[in-house]
Formats: structure tokens, C-alpha cells, sequence
């Protein structure tokens, strides 16, 4: 068994699907993937420092572009940084709970410094190196998650670490030129927390081969909407409208039209906090032009 897992394997989205890939395709390392689920409630229980740094290794095992690895990771585990962070991303416990959260940074200082220590100007001031940044970032973040769920572990990346970018650089002592794209937070999920994978739109929707197409979206959107209702994901947590509609007819479409309808239901309460964060990233020493 896993070193976090639980009794029983997850069940896959291949098997959530009822997909008729040949067994011999699915390997380890696919039923990892397609068995992924948000954790949001931990045991303190310490991950090992041997787990963790397979973790680390992982993450730092993830293609970056050009070998410019302009990324870097924090890794926070003291339980009253912990505490700090967990408000600062929007108040959410589990973070706290959980005995590590890493953050991954887009980050050209070292670029900065190579530039200089090499005697030439450092001239990559612009949106392309702040997205090559942001991407190196966000493969770490995939590779670590992959690795902590391979290891039977829980984990859910944070998005929210971009709500006070200027408060988290300075609990993190980020220099200028790094800036905290994602957060991911890691440990062993509570005793039957575990609902399984969340089903998603059908692979037609999503996946368009040799261009895209736009074809059948409604009946796919439409077929989404049922099985998440029936599902009662959404079930009690609607975003605030008018009108206000019963949970069974509410579902992904309306859920998601109204995040998106204004800044402060896009990522919940603390999103208005990130409509200035093109701002944010130039005072943290980035170009976006």
C-alpha cells in the first residue's frame, strides 16, 4: 500500500467514463492521473522527509523551457507560517492542517543575476518571460501533485496564494523578480474524505483534433449539466443571483456563467482582490508588455 493511502484504490475516470482502453495502456502512472481529486481536509500527521523530497525531486524533474528553470519552490511546513498563510490565501483551514505546503514561484532573479554576473543586460523584460516563468512554475506544480498522489498522499493546488501577492512575498521574503504563482498543499487526507474523481465535460467537448470545433457544444454542456446535478456538486453552494434557482436545476453551466459574470465570483470572495494583478506583477519586478 501507498504511504498515504487509504483501503480502497480510487476510482479512475477511465472507469468513471467507461473507457475501453486496452489494459496493457493503463499503466501506474495513468491510474494516478485519472484518479486525481482535490483534498481540502488533512491529518497533522508529518509527511517523511524521504516522501517529501521525492516529492521535490519530482517537481524539479518537470520540463522547463529552454533549461531556463525560472521557477523556485518554497516549501513551508512550521505550523505558525502555516497558520499565516492559510489567511492570507482566504481563510482556508486545510491549509493549516495539512503539515506541508509548497509554493511555486515564477522567479527571474537568478536570470537577473546571471545577466550580470555574465556582464550582458538583462533585456527578457517582457510578457513572454513572465508566461515562461509562470509555466515552468505550474510543471513543477503538476509533477509534485502527480508524485504526491502516486505516493497515496492528498493534495490540492492554491490558487489563491495571487490574492495578496505583496503580503505572501513578504511572509515569504520572495526577492524581486519572484512571484508566487500557485500554492499546492500536501499530507494525509482525513478517514473518509474521499468522494472520488469529479466527473468532467465529455472528452468531445474538450479535445478537438486537427482543429477546433464548436460542434455539439450545447448537447455537451447540456449533458454535463445533468450528470453534475445529479450528482449534487453544486448542491448548496450556489453563487449569489438573482434569481435565485433550486438545486435541481442548478448545476455547471449557470455555476460557472456566474463566476465569471463578475471579478468577485471568479475564484470566490477574495478574487476582486486579484483584479489589479497585472499591477501586482510589475511591483514584484515582472513586465507585462
Amino acid at each position: 500500500m501507498s504511504l498515504g493511502a487509504e483501503n480502497t484504490s480510487p476510482r479512475t475516470r477511465i472507469d468513471q467514463e467507461q473507457l475501453a482502453i486496452a489494459p496493457e495502456f493503463v499503466t501506474d502512472t495513468i491510474r494516478v492521473l485519472t484518479s486525481h481529486e482535490s483534498i481540502r481536509s488533512f491529518q497533522t500527521t508529518p509527511i517523511a522527509a524521504d516522501a517529501l523530497e521525492a516529492i521535490l525531486v519530482s517537481a524539479r524533474s518537470a520540463p522547463t523551457s529552454s533549461n531556463l528553470q525560472a521557477y523556485s519552490i518554497i516549501v513551508v511546513e512550521d505550523e505558525q507560517r502555516r497558520a499565516r498563510m492559510a489567511h492570507l490565501v482566504g481563510d482556508q483551514r486545510y491549509v493549516a492542517e495539512a503539515p506541508v505546503m509548497l509554493i511555486f514561484c515564477a522567479d527571474v532573479s537568478r536570470l537577473h543575476y546571471l545577466s550580470q554576473r555574465q556582464g550582458h543586460s538583462f533585456a527578457a523584460d517582457n510578457l513572454e518571460m513572465f508566461l515562461t516563468a509562470s509555466i515552468d512554475a505550474s510543471l513543477a506544480l503538476e509533477n509534485a501533485l502527480v508524485a504526491a498522489e502516486s505516493l497515496g498522499f492528498g493534495a490540492v493546488p492554491i490558487g489563491s496564494v495571487r490574492n495578496e501577492p505583496g503580503l505572501i512575498a513578504e511572509e515569504l521574503a520572495l526577492p524581486t523578480g519572484v512571484f508566487a504563482v500557485a500554492g499546492l498543499t500536501i499530507g494525509y487526507p482525513t478517514p473518509g474524505v474521499r468522494r472520488g474523481a469529479k466527473p468532467r465535460l465529455p472528452s468531445e467537448s474538450v479535445v478537438h483534433r486537427e482543429q477546433y470545433s464548436t460542434e455539439s457544444v450545447e448537447r455537451h454542456v447540456s449533458d454535463y449539466d445533468a450528470v453534475m446535478i445529479a450528482n449534487g456538486l453544486y448542491a448548496g453552494r450556489q453563487v449569489a443571483s438573482d434569481p435565485h434557482i433550486p438545486d435541481a436545476e442548478y448545476g455547471w453551466a449557470e455555476h460557472t456563467a456566474r463566476r465569471t459574470s463578475k471579478p468577485e465570483t471568479l475564484a470566490g470572495p477574495s478574487a476582486a482582490l486579484r483584479d489589479h494583478l497585472k499591477d501586482e506583477v510589475e511591483a514584484r519586478g515582472f513586465s507585462i508588455r
